[in-house]
């Protein structure tokens, strides 16, 4: 069957106002999130995604990232407070797909992440990242209101004037980033690590519009990110195999009088030969319209992933999160929604840069 698409719900609303692209396993701490996560916890990663989303519904919103980060340079002869600075770099691919009509492709590029060692257990990060966004649209694929009638399936030909050289568009999108990691117990065999991030994009307010006289109704709103992670150890004993815990949460706001949505996951990490992580992340979204505040649950998010040593200093990691509806959506009528993650990661044998997970272990 043939789908319907309204010219005037497709350019000028929620596509074009509507919330950024989100993903369940956001305790990956993709670049994406925040620039100053890049480098951060490994010298270098190679990190992809794939996410489904509502399987159930006719169209199909399919989301592929990809992203890729290394370390640049030990900055060892220049100095904040007593510790040292190191920088990392990456690059971001995102491919959206929402239907046959509309696509989005995202390129971001980290030119460079500033991780400062300010005390024995405190790093500083920060982040910009630019981030190319191209938009392209099929004019033949849309069907207008002028073309449908209530009398029969015919579609007649449109009065709508169309500016069929405008099929793409792009722009650039910056973002900026902060994270704070301290570690406790450093360099001892069971330490925890906490870390505190903000990040903010869109403040330059691009324009999404393919036309011109739309620049009012059609730029993208700010977004600000608050997320936080903990990292704990558990004392290994013979009755458990239990040896880490994770507690993760982000808040996201985006607009002034759009959904607010919070975060919060928990996970424990087994070990035995191999790591396994078995976790749940809660979405509960918040609607401000200035006069009432309502809660709705989004979602809850069961999540399996296993770490693999692959080489002398390579690991790899698999993971699977589904998230199961509890809004007013309803599971029954969107199905699934999977995603699918493989990281993998490198340490040097010879650490000649700080990193902030992992602390300064030359």
């Amino acid at each position: 069957m043939k789908k319907i698409f309204i010219i005037l719900f497709l350019i000028s609303s929620s596509l074009l106002q509507g919330q950024d692209l989100t993903f369940s396993q956001f305790d990956l701490n993709m670049m994406y999130m925040n620039p100053a996560l890049t480098g951060i916890e490994q010298d270098s990663r190679l990190l992809t995604n794939f996410r489904n989303q509502w399987n159930g519904l006719n169209e199909n919103f399919n989301t592929n990232y990809i992203e890729f980060s290394f370390s640049l340079s030990n900055l060892t002869r220049r100095r904040v407070s007593v510790g040292e600075l190191s920088a990392s770099g990456g690059v971001f691919l995102i491919e959206n797909r929402t239907n046959t009509v509309f696509k989005s492709h995202n390129i971001g590029i980290v030119p460079v992440a500033i991780h400062s060692k300010l005390s024995r257990n405190m790093y500083l990060s920060s982040g910009i990242s630019n981030t190319i966004r191209i938009n392209s649209i099929d004019w033949n694929g849309l069907i207008f209101t002028d073309q449908l009638n209530d009398f029969n399936n015919n579609i007649t030909v449109s009065n709508a004037q169309l500016p069929y050289y405008l099929s793409q568009k792009t722009w650039i999108d910056p973002s900026i980033g902060l994270v704070l990691t301290k570690h406790s117990n450093l360099n001892r065999k069971y330490s925890n690590t906490s870390f505190i991030g903000l990040s903010w994009h869109h403040f330059v307010n691009p324009i999404k519009s393919f036309y011109n006289n739309q620049s009012n109704n059609s730029t993208i709103p700010k977004k600000i990110i608050l997320h936080a992670e903990h990292n704990g150890s558990i004392t290994p004993s013979s009755k458990h195999p239990f040896k880490f815990w994770k507690l993760i949460y982000k808040h996201s706001s985006q607009g002034n009088k759009s959904t607010k949505k919070d975060d919060i996951g928990l996970s424990v990490i087994l070990e035995k030969g191999l790591q396994l992580e078995l976790g749940c992340f809660y979405r509960v979204a918040r609607e401000n319209d200035n006069i009432n505040i309502s809660l709705m649950s989004e979602s809850v998010t069961p999540l399996i992933r296993i770490r693999m040593q692959i080489g002398r200093s390579t690991g790899l990691e698999l993971s699977y999160s589904y998230d199961y509806t509890v809004s007013k959506l309803k599971n029954i009528n969107t199905f699934s929604t999977n995603e699918i993650s493989l990281n993998i990661y490198h340490h040097k044998r010879i650490r000649n840069t700080i990193c902030p997970f992992q602390g300064n272990n030359k």
